[in-house]
């Protein structure tokens, strides 16, 4: 693992003119158990800064309600004529703010988001990547090997503020995490950027959510630590990942094994695989060439109910990697990002986190192909999401 291509990664991106047009992503995902119940969950926390400069001093949220006139001019708009229908048009902002989105991916699952100024955003320093907070109390910090923080969010907040688009509720958290397995190169192109230096991630410490303890150990955390970043996100948005993989033909746990898919880049899935001593790559921004297939699916309804199919197939001239992928619809949620454009632009993202399914690895031999690993796959965080535009 090159670490100092690790770090280089995981650091602030948005500099000179980024900073008004762009946006920076970190997202960490692990598993943890309540420690009353034993029922275990995926929990996500992100951070995620939109075009710093436009509004260092103040949170500008797109969603937020705005008319074009002042409010001494509704007068019109009472009377319902056709000058006070004018008036009720909604202005259209570019967003700027600082927002910690955390939460649940699960059946009941639930999202939180709280926004700060980026005034209020500290990076890159050798104590920690980022911090954002009003004060040392409530600061959310990540760190090179720990994150920790909080996030409360009421019901009279979401009453008296919609635009903060998320659920209520209070969620606080304090770990610590080891990347074991990074899966490079990046993504990069001019306005989007991916880079997976965490695929194998182990996290250890406590999430307290709704007042309820969940315990979060190394060895069942399944942990998943990526980063997305520049001026718009890929569309479709397509995702696939897990380190909870287990050998069919040997039927041992494959402890050094991660892959990770993810896209649409310019019609291609980038798909990086380490399955013990095997790394298979295939890189959307590479210039090897290989062929792709992929689908995105809701099943029939059964006895589990309604499932998401993800099925990839790739392959080049020495390998055959295929991947298929159920996630319960009923154990999903959708999460929203404001675009950097503003212009009510928003990527909406349907999330599962307890995906099963297999993934089969061959090698060309002439015309034939010789089957290498056939993989079981638990615990695979599932995401497909497109670009919502406002209608008009």
């Amino acid at each position: 693992m090159n670490l100092r291509k690790v770090n280089r990664c995981k650091r602030y991106m948005l500099a000179n003119s980024f900073k008004k047009n762009s946006f920076d992503r970190w997202r960490l995902v692990m598993n943890g158990f309540n420690t009353v119940t034993g029922a275990d969950c995926t929990f996500f926390i992100e951070f995620y800064v939109l075009n710093p400069l436009l509004s260092p001093s103040e949170c500008i949220l797109g969603f937020k309600s705005r008319l074009e006139k002042a409010p001494e001019d509704l007068q019109y708009a009472l009377a319902g004529t056709e000058t006070g229908k004018s008036l009720l048009t909604e202005k259209d902002v570019r967003p700027s703010f600082v927002m910690i989105k955390v939460g649940r991916i699960s059946k009941n699952g639930k999202q939180l988001n709280a926004y700060f100024p980026s005034d209020a955003l500290k990076t890159n320093s050798d104590e920690y990547i980022l911090k954002v907070g009003t004060s040392e109390s409530n600061a959310c910090v990540l760190t090179d090997f720990s994150t920790s923080g909080s996030v409360t969010v009421s019901k009279t907040d979401l009453i008296q503020q919609p635009e903060l688009l998320c659920d209520s509720g209070s969620f606080a958290w304090n770990l610590r995490y080891t990347i074991e397995g990074s899966l490079m190169p990046n993504y990069a192109s001019s306005g989007i950027n991916w880079s997976c230096f965490g695929a194998r991630t182990s996290f250890s410490g406590m999430i307290l959510m709704d007042g309820e303890k969940y315990a979060v150990n190394t060895t069942t955390s399944y942990g998943y630590f990526d980063k997305n970043w520049g001026k718009d996100f890929s569309n479709p948005f397509f995702h696939l990942s897990s380190n909870n993989l287990t050998s069919n033909i040997s039927g041992k746990k494959l402890l050094y094994s991660c892959f990770a898919i993810q896209g649409v880049y310019n019609k291609r899935l980038s798909l990086l695989s380490m399955l013990e001593d095997k790394k298979i790559e295939f890189h959307a921004g590479g210039r090897k060439k290989y062929s792709i297939v992929y689908d995105f699916s809701e099943t029939v309804p059964d006895d589990d109910g309604v499932k998401l199919h993800w099925t990839v197939s790739i392959n080049d001239r020495k390998h055959v990697v295929d991947v298929d992928v159920f996630c319960k619809a009923e154990s999903m949620i959708v999460r929203e990002y404001e675009c950097p454009e503003g212009g009510r632009k928003m990527l909406k993202v349907l999330s599962g986190a307890t995906g099963t399914g297999e993934l089969k690895l061959y090698r060309k031999v002439k015309k034939n192909l010789e089957l290498i690993e056939d993989v079981h796959i638990a615990n695979c965080l599932c995401e497909y999401g497109n670009i919502e535009y406002p209608v008009k």
